[in-house]
């Protein structure tokens, strides 16, 4: 397998980013970066002025993100601008799936800060919906946001971020974990809600979400069978064909780099990866790589079930359900979530 590392939900100067396209992908060539994934808002000007592509190294997609005011939808592999409709999003999502796109339900459960922008916050609100692709499940901006309480406290949150990340979003990845238990294969996916833009704190102006700190933390780690070309098209297909199945794990990679992390269920010699469905057989056992010593959980239907430490993590016993992981690295006198893995079904 081929491992790429990417980071999505992304704004730019199309809508209320501060960077153009082309300075964004140079700061995530120089953050290591692969590929980068543009979703701005309402719109797909990005796309129709020929941004997408390689740039700086890095390939360049986009998507966008519709709705305003509540229910944001990150619409991902379409060609075809969406229309907002914020009060019912069933129709957003309906248009994506109509388009062949991905759709994935952004920061459901924000709250917003008192201190930034007069309180205002999109939650996801309409959860009758269906046929959608995935939940964000880990987003740097809107989870840095709920954390600012104080003007105080925004200060040190801006020059140290981590504190208001110390893992995936509670309610998001328990709802995750609802759909998946009910036998729907939604993907889980984590983004930087990245824009660059300045906010006043009391007297002081500072940046939030600067492009340069977001992507050196929750990232997405795609796994291909096959290594990308150079070829736009092609490596677009390949990319989004592994989004799409969920191959690909959400890693905090700002304290340990998460590349070379790996997650199967084998049997004798067949191997089944993220996004996989695996019959059942006597001799299924789990195994997990991480290349720092760390706790590693295997969650089963929702409920953590065996833990190990280590490096190399193997687990046995594996019988009919939906399998995903949580990796925790050491992190001053504890441990910090570091990668959440997408899911492996066993039938």
């Amino acid at each position: 397998m081929y491992e790429y590392a990417g980071n999505m939900h992304i704004h730019s100067s199309y809508s209320d980013g501060s960077l153009e396209i082309m300075d964004i992908a140079a700061k995530a060539s120089r953050a290591g970066l692969n590929f980068i994934i543009i979703t701005d808002h309402y719109t797909l000007n990005g796309l129709y002025d020929a941004k997408e592509g390689y740039q700086q190294n890095v390939l360049v997609l986009i998507g966008m993100e519709a709705n305003e005011t509540k229910n944001h939808y990150l619409c991902l592999d379409i060609d075809k601008e969406v229309k907002n409709n914020n009060e019912n999003p069933q129709v957003v999502i309906d248009e994506v799936n109509m388009q062949h796109g991905i759709g994935i339900i952004a920061h459901p459960f924000e709250k917003g800060s008192p201190l930034f922008a007069d309180g205002i916050n999109f939650p996801w609100t309409d959860w009758n919906v269906h046929s959608f692709q995935g939940i964000e499940i880990w987003n740097f901006t809107s989870q840095w946001k709920d954390h600012v309480t104080s003007t105080l406290k925004g200060v040190f949150l801006i020059f140290y971020p981590h504190a208001a990340l110390p893992g995936p979003c509670p309610q998001a990845l328990a709802k995750l974990d609802e759909y998946q238990c009910r036998g729907e294969k939604i993907i889980a996916t984590g983004g930087s809600d990245a824009h660059g833009y300045s906010m006043k704190l009391g007297m002081f102006h500072l940046q939030v979400s600067p492009y340069e700190t977001s992507f050196k933390c929750i990232n997405v780690h795609v796994l291909t069978e096959l290594p990308l070309t150079g070829e736009v098209k092609a490596d677009r297909e390949m990319l989004y064909a592994a989004i799409r199945k969920g191959a690909f794990w959400i890693g905090y990679d700002y304290f340990i780099d998460s590349r070379g992390f790996r997650f199967s269920i084998q049997d004798n010699d067949k191997s089944w990866q993220m996004g996989d469905t695996v019959p059942l057989s006597r001799h299924l056992k789990a195994q997990v790589v991480t290349t720092a010593p760390a706790r590693v959980k295997m969650i089963k239907n929702g409920k953590e079930w065996q833990v190990s430490s280590g490096k190399s993590h193997i687990f046995s016993n594996i019988d009919p359900g939906v399998y995903r992981i949580e990796v925790y690295h050491r992190y001053l006198l504890g441990y910090r979530p570091w990668i959440f893995s997408n899911s492996i079904w066993v039938e």
